[in-house]
C-alpha cells in the first residue's frame, strides 16, 4: 500500500503568512512571498560564494534564472518554506526547508526535511537574523509536518550555530558524484 505524506495544519489557523517580530528593531520573519524571488537568488548566490564556488559560476544567469523559475513553482508546495528576514521592508537573510519523502526505516520516520539556501547579506550579519529565519523553519518543520530528522549542509563559517541548535556530524558523510551529462546539442 501506498504511504501518502501529509503535512498536518494547525486547525484554524495558516501560519504561512504571519511575519513574526525579528531579532533587532524594525525586522520580521516573514515566509517568502513571489516579491522576494529576485532577492532569494541573490542570497543564493552569496551563498555559493561562501562555499567556494568560483565567482563565474556564481555570476553565469542561465542557473540564476533556472533557479528564479523552479522557486517560483514550488512557493506554495506545502512540501516547501523559504524564511525570510526582512530589515525596514528590505529582505536581508533567508533559509529554505524541504519535507523529503524517504523509504520506511528502523528509525521510523517516513519523512526528512532539509534546510538549505542559508544566506544573509554581509551588512546585516551577527545580528541574528540566520539564527531566527533557521529557528523559523525548524519550528515549521516540529508543528506542521511529520519530520523526523532534518540535515544541513554547513560551512565552516556556520557549523557554531547549527551546533547549537543540536545539528551534530553523522556517522557516514554525505557524498557526491558529479555525472557526465554532454551539453545539450551535443550527442
Amino acid at each position: 500500500m501506498a504511504r501518502t505524506s501529509r503535512i498536518p495544519r494547525r486547525p484554524g489557523r495558516d501560519r504561512r503568512r504571519e511575519p513574526v517580530p525579528g531579532p533587532v528593531e524594525g525586522s520580521v520573519i516573514r515566509p517568502a512571498v513571489q516579491d522576494d524571488v529576485a532577492t532569494i537568488i541573490a542570497l543564493r548566490a552569496l551563498m555559493f560564494e561562501a562555499m567556494g564556488v568560483s565567482s563565474d559560476e556564481v555570476l553565469e544567469t542561465t542557473w540564476q534564472q533556472d533557479a528564479s523559475r523552479w522557486i517560483q513553482l514550488h512557493l506554495s508546495d506545502p512540501r516547501l518554506r523559504i524564511m525570510v528576514a526582512e530589515a525596514n521592508g528590505t529582505v536581508v537573510s533567508c533559509a529554505m526547508g524541504q519535507v523529503v519523502d524517504l523509504m520506511p526505516s528502523p528509525s521510523g520516520s517516513h519523512d526528512g526535511g532539509r534546510i538549505s539556501n542559508v544566506a544573509t547579506f554581509p551588512r546585516h550579519r551577527r545580528l541574528g537574523f540566520t539564527r531566527t529565519t533557521v529557528e523559523a523553519l525548524l519550528d515549521w518543520f516540529r508543528e506542521e509536518t511529520e519530520v523526523g530528522v532534518v540535515s544541513i549542509n554547513a560551512t565552516q563559517e556556520g557549523r557554531a550555530m547549527y551546533e547549537k541548535f543540536g545539528f551534530a556530524d553523522v556517522t557516514f558523510p554525505e557524498m557526491r558524484l558529479h555525472l557526465d551529462r554532454p551539453a545539450d546539442g551535443e550527442d
